[in-house]
C-alpha cells in the first residue's frame, strides 16, 4: 500500500495535454501532484471539454477517475462514500472559484478535516472587471455591466473562499500581490507551465514571412484580439513591410461574425485545428495583442517551448517574468505592435535572440520540472 498520501482533485474541466488552456493548466497541475501524492481525481464538468475522456496518460497518473455531470446535490450524487468508499483523503484540492460549492462533501469538520488547498490559476473578480472595460471601450454597455455585476459575485465568493481554504495558488507573483491582505490562507505561486515538445519543428519556407495567432476564440479576450489585429495591426504592417506575410489565426469557438472580420488580406483564418505543431512549423513569429485578460498565457509559453520570437502587449505577458526586448517584443497600441512584427520581419538576429533568451527562461521557470520545484519549495518548513 502507497505511503503517499491521499489528494482529492477536483476539476471543472476534463485535464489535457494540449487545448485551451485551462485545460492544459489542469493537466500539468495534475502531472505535478501526481509523484507527491495518491491522486483520485473528479470532474465535474463547468466548462466546455477539449476532449470528451480524460487521456490515458493523465488518467493513468490517478489512482481513480470519475467524470460526472454537475447534478443537484439533493441527489447525493457526490458523497464520498458512493464515489472512493473507505478512503480519507489528506488534501482536497479544488481548482477555479466555480468547483468549490461542489467540493462541499469533501471539505469535512472540525475532527477529520483534510487540508484544503484552492488553485485560482484566475482572479476572477478582477478578470472581470477588466473585462468589463474591454466590452465598454467596444461600445457593447450591456456586456460590461454584467460583467461588472459578475466581478462583484466572484469577489463575495473569493472572500468567503478565503476563508475556509489553508492555501491558495496563483499563477504569478504579481497576482500574489493583489491578493494581499484578502486571505490568512497560505497564499503560493503555482506558475502556468508547459510540457516541451519532443520535437521543435524546423521552420518550413514557403515564401512568405508567417505570424501565428493561437487562442480559444469564444473567450473575449481572444475574440477582441483577433479583431483588433485584422482592423487595426495588420493594415498597418502591410504599409510597413509590403504584402509579404500571412497572419495565420487557429483556434476554437469563432462566431461567423468573427470569421467575416477575419476576411481581409494576408489574414488566414484556420478555425479549429487538430494539430499545432505543423502550424508552428510554419510559423516565423507568434502574436499575442491581448487587450484584458488574467492569469498567465499558457499560448505564450507555448510559443516559447517551440522556439518562435512573440510579439505580445504588455497585458499579454502579465504574470510571465519576461523583459521586453530580451524574451519578448512588445506593442502596446497599433502602431508600436505593427512596428515590432515588422522588425521582426527584417531581422533575423533578432528573432534568433529572442526565441533562444525565452527558451531559457521557460526552462528556468514554466516546465512541469519547475512546476515541480516550486510546489517542493512551498512543503518545505
Amino acid at each position: 500500500m502507497s505511503a503517499k498520501p491521499h489528494l482529492l482533485y477536483i476539476s471543472p474541466v476534463i485535464p489535457a495535454l494540449t487545448g485551451n488552456g485551462l485545460a492544459m493548466r489542469a493537466g500539468t497541475v495534475l502531472e505535478v501532484l501526481a509523484p507527491r501524492y495518491d491522486v483520485h481525481l473528479l470532474v465535474v464538468p463547468l466548462y466546455a471539454p477539449v476532449t470528451p475522456s480524460i487521456p490515458e496518460t493523465l488518467e493513468n497518473l490517478c489512482q481513480r477517475a470519475a467524470i460526472l455531470s454537475p447534478r443537484p446535490h439533493r441527489q447525493g450524487w457526490l458523497r464520498p462514500e458512493r464515489l472512493w468508499g473507505d478512503i480519507r483523503f489528506d488534501v482536497v484540492h479544488v481548482f477555479r472559484l466555480a468547483t468549490v460549492p461542489f467540493s462541499e462533501p469533501y471539505l469535512g469538520g472540525f475532527f477529520r478535516r483534510p487540508q484544503r488547498h484552492l488553485d485560482l490559476d484566475d482572479i476572477e473578480s478582477l478578470t472581470r472587471r477588466r473585462l468589463a472595460s474591454l466590452y465598454r471601450q467596444n461600445g457593447a454597455n450591456a456586456a460590461a455591466a454584467h460583467e461588472e455585476s459578475e466581478a462583484a459575485r466572484a469577489e463575495t465568493l473569493e472572500n468567503e473562499a478565503f476563508r475556509r481554504f489553508d492555501r491558495v495558488y496563483v499563477c504569478s507573483a504579481s497576482d500574489r500581490d493583489k491578493l494581499a491582505g484578502r486571505t490568512r490562507a497560505q497564499v503560493c505561486v503555482l506558475p502556468n507551465g508547459v510540457r516541451m515538445p519532443d520535437n521543435v519543428p524546423a521552420r518550413i519556407p514557403d515564401g512568405n514571412f508567417t505570424f501565428l495567432f493561437v487562442g480559444t476564440l469564444g473567450y473575449y479576450p481572444n475574440e477582441d484580439a483577433v479583431r483588433y489585429l485584422c482592423a487595426e495591426i495588420v493594415p498597418r504592417i502591410r504599409e510597413l513591410a509590403g504584402s509579404g506575410f500571412v497572419m495565420n489565426i487557429a483556434g476554437t469557438g469563432a462566431s461567423g461574425s468573427l470569421r467575416q472580420a477575419a476576411t481581409v488580406p494576408q489574414v488566414r483564418f484556420l478555425g479549429a485545428v487538430t494539430d499545432l505543431p505543423p502550424w508552428y512549423a510554419q510559423a516565423d513569429a507568434v502574436v499575442a495583442p491581448i487587450r484584458a485578460g488574467g492569469g498567465t498565457r499558457i499560448k505564450i509559453l507555448e510559443a516559447f517551448s517551440y522556439q518562435r520570437p512573440v510579439v505580445a502587449t504588455s497585458v499579454a505577458m502579465e504574470g510571465i517574468e519576461a523583459r521586453a526586448e530580451e524574451h519578448v517584443a512588445i506593442g502596446d497600441t497599433p502602431a508600436e505592435f505593427a512596428q515590432q512584427c515588422a522588425r521582426l520581419m527584417s531581422d533575423g538576429e533578432l528573432r534568433g535572440r529572442l526565441a533562444r533568451n525565452a527558451l531559457a527562461l521557460l526552462e528556468q521557470s514554466y516546465t512541469i520540472e519547475a512546476l515541480g520545484r516550486a510546489l517542493d519549495d512551498m512543503e518545505r518548513p
